[in-house]
């Protein structure tokens, strides 16, 4: 799994860029779900309020294979985001779901 940590002062609508995907199945402003029906690849971005104090807003993405489009979706989401803010930050996070 992916996690992105930003300001979030400015809203980027992740769906909206990627609607127009072949892939794309759902989505609204930052939850996105897309599956490559010849792979069986999905994946899905959400926007993920703290639970704890010491945690920050951030955007989760994960993947059920982390191949191809997982790796769209990644440079789709840091390159929209990084157009709102002077600040993003990455991090390869444990996937509980998955061992990648």
């Amino acid at each position: 799994m992916l996690r992105i940590d930003s300001y979030f002062s400015i809203e980027t609508d992740l769906a909206g860029e990627m609607r127009s995907w072949p892939e794309f199945v759902d989505g609204f402003e930052y939850s996105v779900d897309l599956k490559d029906s010849a792979t069986g690849e999905e994946v899905t971005v959400r926007f993920i309020e703290p639970k704890t104090d010491d945690d920050s807003p951030h955007v989760q993405i994960r993947s059920n294979q982390y191949g191809t489009l997982f790796d769209r979706v990644v440079g789709r989401t840091v390159f929209a985001m990084s157009a709102h803010t002077d600040d993003l930050m990455l991090m390869r996070w444990p996937d509980s779901k998955n061992s990648n």
